[in-house]
């Protein structure tokens, strides 16, 4: 059974379930924006856990690493975010990093594979 949704259902669906059960621990969001930033700048990067599990690490723009504004997300997560949702998630979870860690990507590893925005 084919069903189709709207775009902007489809946004909103993954996103709630990223808010729900993708959000790192800890919490986030714009009064952590500047905490990010700094430690971005002082280690280069910063990984972010889920109960206690790395879930995604993003590189900053420090120059000492050859991808600059990277996001790199594990497999573990990557399968069940697919297993769920195909590809549609992977545009969705990167504006939703931006918007709630105040980093810009502009690199995504998915599967360890390189996705350019």
């Amino acid at each position: 059974m084919n069903v189709k949704l709207p775009k902007e259902r489809i946004i909103n669906i993954i996103t709630k379930y990223l808010d729900r059960d993708v959000e790192p621990d800890y919490s986030w969001g714009p009064e952590l924006h500047d905490f990010y930033e700094e430690d971005v700048k002082r280690h280069g990067s910063f990984d972010f856990v889920i109960n206690d599990k790395l879930s995604y690490s993003y590189l900053g723009g420090s120059g000492q690493f050859e991808c600059q504004y990277c996001l790199f997300i594990e497999d573990y997560l990557s399968n069940r975010l697919t297993n769920l949702f195909g590809n549609l998630w992977i545009p969705i979870f990167k504006e939703w990093f931006e918007i709630n860690s105040g980093l810009k990507v502009t690199e995504m590893s998915v599967f360890n594979k390189l996705i350019e925005f």
